[in-house]
């Protein structure tokens, strides 16, 4: 385009030739010139959009990946609850004590599994809280369990055993730790006082997840009155054998209560349990204190949610 101009210009005569080849060679390098910069500037730009592009995909995989390690998603990777069958086997090979059907046993699998999701949940808790002095936090924890000073613990750590003994209940005796408690406690109530009708309903849903498994030990219980004598007077292998009926009594009643109980913390519990947390990260910045810190209810919903699980692999006895 600029030699195209060039060359249109009104020239004189006697400088008709050499000016045009001078203007187009003038023309041809400003050309070259604009030709590498805008190659530079294009190489520069592809860099960038590169880097953006990188970006976002770390972005995006971050979180993803703080998708699927929230409190909700371990909670979904639960599998589905072992088979009545498959509890009444694992039972009877508990009870028989024979090893390898229980390593081999489904329910062994599934507790395995559940364990580790479980740990998940407890190691995300302790990530959550601020990392950058975590020294601190355990001195924060240490004081407002005790009522201590932190001079107070660094002393009673470098006592001997016996005489920690002896500090702590020298120290407990006079009620400090109590006072500490409720101050704690007092101060904690003033700041999470907006989210207690939150918290009320957070309640309210687990009240009527545990109301789900008394029933079921009420039906359990009238189970047990027709095992209760034989229970009395048996021993060694003929009471297990009693245990064993009892339990394929009280498995499918137990089974049905679990995941009724599980589904309202996940479903209900949980969504409720967010709404708090989300509120409760802007609480923790103005109040760095340990009961701020340890406030999350997601991580309780979660923790209680796995827990369900154990009551099936007890055999409930009742007086």
């Amino acid at each position: 385009m600029l030699i195209l101009l060039l060359s249109q210009m009104p020239l004189h005569a006697q400088w008709g030739s050499l000016i045009q080849k001078a203007a187009t060679k003038t023309a041809k390098t400003i050309e070259k010139k604009a030709d590498s910069v805008a190659n530079a500037a294009s190489a520069a730009l592809d860099r960038q959009v590169e880097k953006r592009l990188q970006a976002r995909q770390a972005a995006s995989d971050n979180q993803q990946e703080s998708a699927e390690n929230s409190y909700g998603a371990l909670m979904r990777q639960m599998p589905d609850l072992p088979t009545v069958q498959q509890l009444c086997s694992h039972k009877e090979a508990e009870l028989n004590e024979q090893t390898l059907r229980l390593l081999s046993s489904a329910v062994t699998r599934f507790n395995t599994h559940v364990l580790n999701l479980s740990v998940k949940v407890s190691a995300m808790a302790v990530r959550n809280i601020d990392s950058s002095n975590t020294s601190d936090f355990a001195y924060k924890m240490a004081q407002l369990t005790t009522g201590m000073s932190r001079e107070e613990i660094d002393h009673l750590a470098s006592l001997p055993e016996e005489e920690q003994e002896a500090y702590l209940a020298a120290h407990y005796k006079n009620g400090t730790a109590e006072a500490a408690l409720v101050e704690q406690a007092a101060e904690a109530n003033k700041y999470l006082e907006p989210l207690q009708p939150l918290i009320d309903k957070w309640d309210e849903v687990g009240r009527k997840a545990d109301q789900v498994l008394e029933q079921a030990d009420t039906k359990c219980k009238k189970i047990y009155k027709k095992f209760a004598s034989q229970l009395e007077s048996a021993t060694g292998k003929e009471r297990n054998k009693v245990l064993l009926e009892y339990y394929s009594n009280i498995v499918a009643v137990q089974r049905d209560a679990v995941q009724q109980a599980m589904k309202i913390r996940l479903e209900e519990q949980l969504p409720i349990a967010e709404e708090i947390e989300a509120k409760m990260v802007k609480i923790r910045e103005e109040h760095k204190d340990a009961i701020s810190s340890l406030l999350n209810y997601p991580q309780l919903t979660a923790s209680q949610y796995f827990a369900e699980w154990s009551r099936l692999l007890d055999i409930p006895e009742y007086k």
